[in-house]
């Protein structure tokens, strides 16, 4: 002891179990140190982490000695240094790993299998308790061909790396099981509680009795003293933990040829927390976080159906969705008075149809949205084949004001038809402009509710049909593709009858064909020069796509808790966009102001040539353009069209030095979102919210029974992960394709035509 001693130290690697049954540390990085026997354990571990650059406080020491390597003791101490150096003459290894989150006074062992990323360390401590007492002497006799481990179940260590589940979520379903005595409202929570344990301390169980009323469970490796025996309460479903032993005694090969068990109803309890807070927690990024978490290899079909089955357990079951929808209409309309709710369903009580306008959202629109309304549809993403219809306005800022939701079981003439029809409601005597889609249901209802003259189409859908035609028919070639698009962007643009005849002819310069699919297109419908009332320069309905994008998450929930989750979002948006009127900086919103700029800026140097009566000449070119500033009016109809104005009019209005805004038209100022914002919303209440018990009827606590729907009929979708991505655009910007032979854009190495030098 005199002497000093050389120490390995081991740090990062992990224990492997090798081809020929031995159990080795392999990987990770290694160091040494020499130290003197009267050293003391403050002083060598001090020692240590200043070599291996390391905090004290994250890591755990532990020993082998020199008559079996396999056997890893504990470090802890003055005592267990003092061990080390006695059993091990003049050379040592010690091993450092990551802290377990456990108890202080508990040593506790582990060992991952050899595919986990973390490295593990195990402890063979030779008495451990339920209570954490321990009493460890050195091993002075090995009676057993491997080393065993015996503790209170096998902690993982937390990762290094971040995942999207909680780093210590195996120490917490560690103790899902703590002692004797513990109460279980059923079997099946016992069971539940039973394999998270399991799962978490990486050992496997068996039923030795498995009925509701009684059960024993012991660990499936011979002559290990786990077990856990439960019974019922008399005639009740409740269990209670009769037998608690919670002792471990594993080989080190044992716990490396542990291999878990997929269980997917029970394995979806690890991920449960996880989708409450992010429901767009992705299936690939579950197979990660269960391989770094509990070493566990999932598909990606398993983890779809975990997650499939957490948000069953956490929204309810698929056919009870539309149990409490009757109480919930019931209870928005209490909540808020004026709000129009219109709910229909089938004879047999089937759910077919649902209205929703908000009273805050009849409110401001009636007092200060503009006159225009786009609508749209998405499916959701449920058990069943829903449609989302959404109807949507401005405010006076150019932002999304939602005006009515629907949910509706299919997406057909007649649900378009009734959803118009309470749209009209709503509405009231005030004309407006429909933007929609050129479906054909939409064709047909749009006109018969709200007139032929008041539909205008959106231009993004037909650019996609004009594209489609062009795939189809006419033009091959990117380059013709893209002048021909070009030619429709300016017809559809164009603003007066002169600017869409001129592009009409060159069109039918270049193709005939298509100059008639626009003609037989309906051009009177989505081109600004044909359209006969005032559209705000709306020309397609993205900005409700966009409100569909609002709703992206909402949309795979369940359709009561979609209309909570709509409530919530709505309340913040009003209260958002009511506070941002004191950023106001003079009687127009931000989005407003930036436009006027823009128009200023290009207006400056325009020539003007004044006249009488507010009219003014505006050079451009060789063309000269007439702006009336009293009654705000220029040739080229964009001030008529918008209610601000044009560039021309910014030059005009700049030589004589008045302000531009006062000639910005009064929807878009300041009292007029005021006043659309001037409502009041109250989410609904929902600590009495009635349950659905097992034979599915409606009922509270007291008793009280509500009535119910079922579900839409013929509408459950199939098995199996539904599609998400959307059909890629006929007409969006496409990544360049590059060759990675010639560098050249427009195709790739295999179509190259260069030939290899």
């Amino acid at each position: 002891m005199d002497g000093e001693i050389f120490c390995f130290i081991h740090q990062g690697g992990e224990l492997v179990k090798g081809a020929d049954g031995s159990v080795e540390y392999k990987g990770g990085r290694n160091n040494s140190v020499t130290v003197n026997p009267n050293i003391s354990y403050d002083q060598f571990v001090s020692r240590i982490c200043s070599e291996s650059n390391i905090e004290a406080k994250e890591v755990e020491f532990r020993f082998t000695v020199k008559f079996d390597p396999s056997c890893l003791l504990p470090l802890h101490d003055d005592a267990s240094l003092a061990r080390m150096f006695k059993f091990n003459d003049m050379f040592c290894r010690v091993y450092v790993s990551p802290r377990a989150d456990v108890d202080a006074d508990v040593d506790v062992g582990f060992v991952t299998p050899a595919s986990a990323q973390t490295p593990v360390i195990s402890s063979n401590s030779a008495h451990v308790n339920t209570h954490g007492n321990t009493d460890v002497d050195p091993p002075r006799d090995i009676s057993d061909d491997q080393p065993r481990i015996e503790s209170n179940g096998f902690l993982q260590s937390s990762s290094a790396e971040t995942t999207s589940m909680d780093q210590h979520d195996s120490s917490k379903f560690q103790n899902t099981i703590t002692s004797s005595g513990q109460i279980f409202n059923n079997a099946s929570e016992f069971r539940d509680a039973l394999y998270l344990m399991s799962l978490a301390g990486k050992f496997s169980y068996s039923f030795k009795r498995n009925s509701p009323k009684q059960m024993t469970v012991v660990c499936r490796v011979d002559a290990c003293p786990w077990k856990i025996t439960c019974r019922a309460w008399g005639s009740t479903n409740t269990v209670q933990v009769h037998t608690f032993r919670n002792v471990h005694n594993h080989s080190l090969e044992d716990v490396a040829s542990y291999k878990p068990i997929l269980r997917s109803q029970r394995a979806s309890l690890v991920i449960d927390n996880v989708i409450r807070s992010n429901p767009d927690y992705h299936p690939r990024q579950i197979c990660e976080d269960f391989i770094k978490q509990h070493g566990m290899q999932l598909s990606y079909s398993q983890a779809w159906h975990l997650k499939e089955k957490a948000k069953e357990r956490i929204y309810g079951r698929p056919k009870n969705y539309y149990k409490l929808l009757p109480w919930m209409c019931e209870r928005i309309v209490q909540k808020n008075p004026g709000t129009i709710v219109e709910l229909t369903h089938s004879s047999d009580g089937h759910f077919e149809q649902l209205f929703i306008a908000h009273a805050v959202s009849i409110h401001g629109f009636t007092l200060g949205c503009r006159p225009i309304i786009a609508i749209d549809s998405s499916h959701m993403s449920g058990a069943y084949k829903d449609a989302i219809f959404s109807a949507t306005s401005y405010d006076a800022n150019d932002s999304v004001f939602p005006l009515a939701i629907g949910v509706m079981s299919s997406e057909n003439y007649e649900d378009w038809s009734w959803f118009l029809k309470n749209l009209k409601k709503v509405i009231g005597d005030k004309k407006v402009v429909i933007i929609s889609d050129r479906r054909p249901a939409l064709l047909c209802s749009v006109p018969e509710i709200f007139g032929v003259e008041n539909h205008a189409h959106c231009y993004h859908h037909v650019k996609e049909e004009f594209s489609s035609f062009l795939n189809k028919n006419i033009i091959k070639g990117n380059k013709g593709k893209e002048n021909a698009l070009q030619w429709l962007d300016s017809i559809a643009y164009a603003r007066l009858e002169h600017d869409y005849n001129v592009r009409m002819c060159e069109l039918r310069k270049f193709n005939d064909a298509l100059a008639t699919w626009v003609e037989e297109n309906s051009p009177e419908h989505w081109v600004m020069s044909k359209f006969p009332k005032k559209r705000w320069d709306k020309m397609t309905t993205n900005f409700d796509e966009s409100f569909t994008v609002w709703l992206r998450d909402e949309r795979h929930y369940s359709i009561c808790h979609f209309m909570m989750e709509h409530m919530d979002k709505l309340a913040a948006m009003l209260v958002k966009n009511k506070e941002e009127l004191t950023t106001w900086e003079g009687s127009i919103g931000p989005k407003i102001k930036e436009k006027v700029t823009l128009n200023i800026t290009k207006g400056e140097g325009y020539p003007v040539a004044p006249s009488m009566n507010g009219v003014f000449g505006v050079c451009i070119g060789k063309s000269v353009l007439n702006v009336d500033t009293m009654n705000q009016t220029c040739t080229c109809k964009a001030w008529q069209m918008v209610g601000i104005p044009c560039e021309h009019a910014c030059a005009a209005l700049l030589s004589t030095g008045q302000n531009f805004y006062d000639f910005v038209e009064d929807c878009y100022k300041f009292p007029k979102q005021e006043l659309i914002y001037s409502g009041s919303f109250r989410p609904i209440e929902t600590h009495d919210m009635p349950s659905v018990n097992n034979d599915g009827v409606v009922c509270d606590l007291t008793g009280r029974i509500f009535s119910s729907l079922n579900p839409p009929h013929g509408t459950k979708r199939p098995m199996g992960r539904p599609r998400k991505k959307h059909i890629e655009s006929q007409v969006m910007d496409r990544k360049t394709l590059f060759c990675s032979q010639c560098h050249m854009a427009g195709h790739n190495r295999k179509t190259c035509k260069k030939s290899l030098s």
